[in-house]
């Protein structure tokens, strides 16, 4: 059923959704292989937010999360060395918490066609599983990502510290913490 515009109706797409698979691939610091650093670089690079050697970033990572639909990336994610520099004075001003974090959670990126769809929440949900039970911090647009703020929050992060403006781009970045 289409409406006047030919454009699927709304009950089309979901059910289109519904019928599509979503396959959810975590991967260990251990697995990861070319073939592996070249869809999360390809990833980052479609995001467009993080500065570097694309190709390296999932060497940073402890575990990583690629979903893919028919074989394509359609989202990412990872458990990563954490970015020492959000604790400081200049971004979030809690260095006094730093030593109680060793990973963050990053690098989450959804391609716009699927985002909204629940997968950056997948994700997020499927790497904490993985994780254990430690200890995790994430950084995040507070105002340019309320989605993710509210990813985050569900999943048991709260914001500390001030906002900071990013070196990337125009917005303001928050510290979130999840304590075990």
């Amino acid at each position: 059923m289409c409406l006047k515009n030919d454009r699927p109706s709304s009950k089309f797409f979901a059910d289109y959704m519904n019928a599509m698979k979503i396959k959810y691939d975590i991967i260990y610091k251990a697995e990861i292989t070319n073939v592996v650093r070249s869809a999360f670089a390809e990833a980052l690079k479609m995001q467009d937010k993080v500065k570097g050697d694309l190709a390296t970033k999932a060497d940073r990572c402890k575990i990583l999360c690629i979903a893919k639909i028919d074989d394509s990336v359609v989202g990412i994610g990872a458990i990563k060395e954490k970015t020492t520099s959000d604790f400081s004075n200049e971004k979030a001003a809690m260095p006094e918490l730093q030593g109680d974090f060793e990973w963050e959670l990053g690098y989450l990126f959804t391609s716009s066609e699927y985002s909204g769809k629940g997968i950056a929440r997948n994700i997020t949900r499927l790497l904490i599983e993985a994780y254990g039970g430690g200890n995790l911090m994430a950084s995040t647009e507070i105002s340019a990502n309320p989605g993710m703020v509210k990813i985050l929050e569900t999943s048991g992060f709260r914001l500390f510290g001030k906002p900071w403006k990013s070196g990337i781009h125009n917005n303001y970045l928050g510290l979130f913490l999840k304590s075990k």
